[in-house]
Formats: structure tokens, sequence, C-alpha cells
């Protein structure tokens, strides 16, 4: 036998060793899975650096308390030592995230957490396939598959209610749209830095802007109409400013309710007037498609024809540092 050939015969020898010695810990390794899947949607909605707008439910319950109910339940049954019943789970599962993998590949968009967290069923489906079992697994693979395509409810592309408004500032030949939310770690990080830099660019004709609230969490929305009812009181580059600050500083007190909204604007002696944004709502929507926006924050710049996109704090800032500060 030559050396090349025993080498690969040691190193299948040295792999199928550490699989069998794997397998005979086998909940050991469920367990810190199931672990590493909980971690992976507990960063997803903490990340400081990027919120990705993927939402779905099942049967009415976000898939979020779903998939950490899904992963604690695939510990207790370790702890308890359900082989049979954990081995269920996870096929259903597995049916569960192949419809999920497919819903994602039809429409084009595609959330790094949503396939991780699949990997790591994968990962543990594959870990604990039992060929015994055949007939039991093509049942509830199918079963999690069909189940998913009836009670599942998705979107991974943000829409907006009619009250939405699209302002634009600036008179700068770079279009510039920036992607935000009030409630949106990222996004608040880096304003207190982008507003002086937008400021410079824009007073120097360089860019004009779009901010574009994204209504990405639950209180969005009503974060939204008070952006545009403080605007339609007196629109200018400014006052968005002033808007914008105040909104993110009432988000960071996790203010939820619009007498209290209202309470801090008088406070600070903001007026602001109802109005009815319907006719914007075309254009929200048109740009959201254009631009595949799917977390914030996010910048797009579009200049000589040709268009960029940023996602992400870091990126965001970097892109707007990069832009030339000179007049037109």
């Amino acid at each position: 036998m030559s050396e090349s050939n025993q080498a690969q015969t040691g190193f299948r020898f040295g792999v199928v060793k550490i699989i069998r010695k794997a397998r005979e810990q086998r909940r050991l390794v469920n367990i810190i899975l199931a672990l590493a899947g909980i971690s992976i949607i507990l960063f997803y909605t903490t990340c400081r650096e990027s919120c990705t707008y993927s939402q779905g439910s099942f049967a009415g319950i976000d898939l979020k308390y779903l998939g950490i109910t899904y992963m604690g339940s695939i510990i207790l049954f370790n702890l308890l030592r359900r082989d049979t019943l954990n081995l269920l789970l996870l096929v259903f599962g597995m049916g569960a995230e192949i419809y999920l993998i497919g819903y994602q590949i039809r429409n084009g968009v595609y959330c790094p957490y949503c396939l991780m967290f699949a990997a790591v069923v994968v990962l543990l489906f594959t870990f604990n396939f039992e060929k015994s079992k055949k007939a039991l697994i093509a049942a509830f693979l199918i079963l999690g598959f069909f189940l998913l395509f009836v009670w599942f409810r998705g979107t991974l592309t943000p829409s907006y209610a009619a009250e939405t408004i699209m302002p634009f500032f600036g008179k700068g030949k770079i279009e510039v749209r920036l992607y935000t939310d009030y409630f949106c770690e990222p996004c608040a990080s880096i304003e207190p830095k982008l507003e002086p830099m937008i400021s410079e660019l824009v007073g120097k004709n360089v860019i004009t802007i779009a901010f574009i609230d994204t209504p990405l969490h639950k209180q969005s929305s009503l974060y939204i109409r008070y952006f545009l009812y403080i605007l339609n009181e007196e629109r200018n580059f400014n006052r968005a400013l002033l808007a914008r600050k105040i909104l993110f500083e009432a988000a960071h007190r996790n203010i939820t309710e619009k007498e209290k909204i209202e309470a801090l604007l008088r406070e600070r002696n903001v007026k602001f007037k109802p109005s009815d944004p319907a006719p914007t709502f075309d254009i929200f929507s048109r740009y959201l498609a254009e631009d595949g926006v799917a977390s914030t924050p996010t910048l797009v710049i579009r200049q000589d024809g040709g268009k960029k996109k940023f996602c992400g704090a870091s990126d965001v800032l970097k892109a707007i540092e990069g832009m030339e500060v000179s007049p037109n």
C-alpha cells in the first residue's frame, strides 16, 4: 500500500473513530447543538450590527418563540432519554425547514439566522438518523412539511401602512436612501455619528437623502406616524433630524403609547399636525421592493446610473464617511 493510500485510510479511520465516540455521547452532543440553536435565535433578537426583517408565524405563534420551544424540547427529551420522541421531533423539524428554505428561495430573500438555525436542525437530524425507522421518519418528515405549508404565514420584505411617508431633503445629484427603525439598536447607535456627516453632505449639495422609516418592530408604525406628523407641521431638513433624535430617544426609553409620545413632544416644544400620507404608500412599497431591503440600517446610494447597497451599522458608516464632501 502506498503512503498516500495509507494516509487516506488513516484519515477515514480517524473520522470514523471520532463519529463513533460522538455517537456514544449523542445526548450530550444533542444538548450542545440545541443550545447553539437557541443562541442563534437570541442573537437574532439582540444583534447590534443589523436588524434583519424576516418574520413568520405558525398557527399564529411567532417562529422565534417556537424555535426556542423546539430546541428546549430537544434538550428535555435528551435529559429524559426519550430517544424516539427526540428523533420524531427532529424529523418534524427537518420537514418544516425544507419548507422554510424553499420559501426563502422562492422569494429570493435569505435570512442568515434562519439558515444557521436550519443548519443546526440538519446536523441534529443527521446525527440521530436511524435506518430502522425509515417509515416513521418519512411520515413525520411529510407531516412537518405539510403543517408548515398549511399554517405558516411569513413576510421577508417590510410593508407600510397607509400612514407612512417618504421625506426627501437636499439638492445633490447623488441619491441616498437611508432605511432605519427607531427600535433598531444598531440604527440608534450610529445615528449621532450619521447626523453631522449627512448634514454636511446635504448642506454642500452633495446628496439628496430620503429618510425611510422601516417598520421592523411592533411599535415602529406608531413612531413613523409621529415622524410624519412633525414634518407635516413644518417640513425641512433640520426638523427631520430633530424628529429622528427625539423619536430614537423615546424608543430607547421604550415609550409605546401615543399619549406619552405626544407628552414628550410637547415637553420639547415640538409641534405636530396629524395628516393622511396615503398617497406616498406606493412610493414606499416600490422603493422597498426595488432595493430589496430586509434589514436595518441599510443605505442605498444611486449615482451615475449605478446603485450600491450597504447593510449593517459598520458598512453604513463607512459608506457615508467615504462620500466626497464637495459642492456639485
